[in-house]
């Protein structure tokens, strides 16, 4: 169970790392906000109510319908007409951001965030609500940047637009206390628009990233004899190494990037003689004990039982607050 997981925390030097989703947003401001809801977002695209809510597609569709509405005398190619809407969402993203921390007290959970427990935060959000409210409770007042410290940061430049660069990139808050917490952005981040995941072939390339983030990993592992201290710092090696907790996140079969992760790590100790060293995956998940909601979750453990979810945002808020 969690109670145990969050009792061995500090325990040679242990800490959690967080997989957010939407539902973050949706627990402090409603369904009816972009940073929420797929639909509304995509809405800002496309005056057509036919979304078909299997978004990837219907982003793909608002791209192709908008290509084909040019005017004749400049007309673009589809690839600068996804480009171009792309910086669009991130505009309207930047701008609900922007109104959510004018009256930050909406969020009301800014201690999940606590860097004395958790070390990695893996966002697939594009906004950076959750890292601007840990910076504002817990920042030292230093200046956040990207940082590279993987494999790849000795393959490319620093600040590469490389995707798999941008990938394993991550951008570090230090408390007073010197505790240390990455905010990870696989997905793409508004900071750097062209870097967003949408639509079939950046999805693609989404996964193709990560199974090459994957051999890395392994790559270093053999050099470097498995020592658990000297590890290929990605986003993919702290789910790997650490109890990792999924808020707000409902993990769809799209998420391949993801799942390589999780099946990847729940291969690695799948041997009986194993167990003992896997660190488990927990997951926010209302009416477990429904056979029908056991079944979709035989991946996870549930990170409270008989709670509806904003009793468990509420619990982590307190188990994680100083």
């Amino acid at each position: 169970m969690f109670e145990n997981t969050l009792n061995s925390v500090g325990i040679k030097n242990q800490k959690l790392t967080i997989i957010l989703g939407s539902g973050f947003h949706k627990n402090a401001i409603g369904n009816n906000s972009i940073l929420s809801n797929w639909e509304i977002l995509l809405s800002k695209l496309s005056n057509s109510n036919s979304l078909s809510k299997k978004y990837t597609l219907d982003f793909e569709q608002i791209v192709l319908n908008q290509t084909g509405n040019q005017d004749l005398t400049d007309e673009k190619q589809t690839h600068e007409i996804e480009k171009r809407e792309v910086k669009h969402l991130a505009n309207f993203i930047s701008a609900e951001q922007k109104w959510v921390l004018a009256e930050k007290n909406r969020f009301n959970y800014p201690d999940v965030f606590n860097p004395k427990y958790v070390c990695d935060v893996i966002s697939l959000n594009f906004d950076h609500i959750a890292e601007s409210l840990c910076n504002m409770k817990y920042g030292n007042g230093e200046t956040i940047v990207w940082s590279n410290e993987s494999s790849f940061s000795k393959i490319y430049g620093k600040n590469s637009t490389s995707s798999i660069y941008r990938r394993t990139s991550f951008r570090k808050i230090t408390d007073n206390q010197g505790h240390e917490i990455r905010f990870w952005y696989p997905h793409g981040s508004i900071l750097k628009p062209d870097s967003i995941t949408l639509g079939t072939n950046r999805y693609a390339i989404l996964v193709s990233d990560t199974i090459r983030i994957k051999k890395h990993y392994k790559k270093h592992e053999r050099e470097n004899n498995f020592n658990q201290n000297a590890v290929d710092l990605t986003w993919y090696s702290q789910i790997i190494k650490n109890p990792v907790l999924i808020l707000g996140a409902s993990v769809s079969e799209a998420e391949w990037g993801l799942w390589s992760a999780f099946i990847y790590k729940r291969r690695n100790f799948a041997k009986s003689g194993n167990k003992e060293h896997e660190h488990q995956i927990f997951k926010m998940i209302e009416n477990y004990h429904s056979e029908k909601t056991q079944n979709q979750n035989f991946w996870f453990q549930p990170l409270f039982e008989n709670k509806n979810y904003k009793e468990q945002w509420e619990t982590i808020e307190n188990e994680f607050n100083e």
